[in-house]
């Protein structure tokens, strides 16, 4: 990887990524296009294809690898709000693909877990989610794979350190019209 990055000729000016211009040129704009159009193509098989939302189908992936868990962990993980976390676990226990078990002792704290029937349609579904990533991916030979892959890693690595530092901000209260107003408004 670093030979090929060294044979990489230089750039004669900053990227379009570091001086923006305009809102294509920003990165989390970029971001959120290519994850908007991907995550389409996936909401249509996922919903038209096998019954499940977008969000469903995430809960499933994480619980095929992590086996029972928490609706809190569960949350924290796939990085959604409590409540947003509630209603995919509440959908896919109406469609019988999840189940939820108290917890021996504490009736309060209820374990996770994909049924034989969320485990059947998660092995469907995988390989169609994972057939559009490929395809996704086929844009770029291996070696750029690679790169991108650790790149990723390090923005990732960047972005958490930011948020950590960052100062706490108000939460937008989307019921008020998407912000909170500070001076009496």
């Amino acid at each position: 990887v670093f030979s090929l990055i060294h044979q990489m000729p230089a750039p004669s000016s900053p990227s379009r990524l570091l001086v923006p211009t305009g809102l294509d040129d920003m990165l989390l704009y970029r971001i959120n296009r290519l994850r908007s159009i991907g995550c389409g193509m996936v909401l249509r098989h996922c919903e038209g294809r096998f019954g499940v939302t977008r969000r469903e189908w995430v809960v499933m992936a994480l619980l095929d690898t992590s086996g029972p868990v928490s609706s809190s962990e569960l949350a924290a993980h796939a990085m959604l709000e409590k409540s947003a976390m509630s209603k995919a676990i509440n959908g896919l226990v109406e469609k019988g693909l999840v189940s939820r078990e108290p917890r021996r002792g504490d009736r309060r704290y209820t374990l996770i877990q994909l049924t034989a029937d969320g485990q059947a349609r998660y092995r469907q579904i995988k390989p169609v989610v994972e057939g559009i990533n490929r395809d996704m991916l086929a844009a770029l030979d291996d070696a750029e794979v690679s790169q991108l892959d650790q790149f990723l890693d390090r923005i990732l690595a960047r972005v958490m350190q930011m948020h950590e530092m960052a100062p706490a901000l108000p939460r937008v209260d989307r019921r008020r019209g998407g912000t909170r107003r500070h001076d009496g408004q």
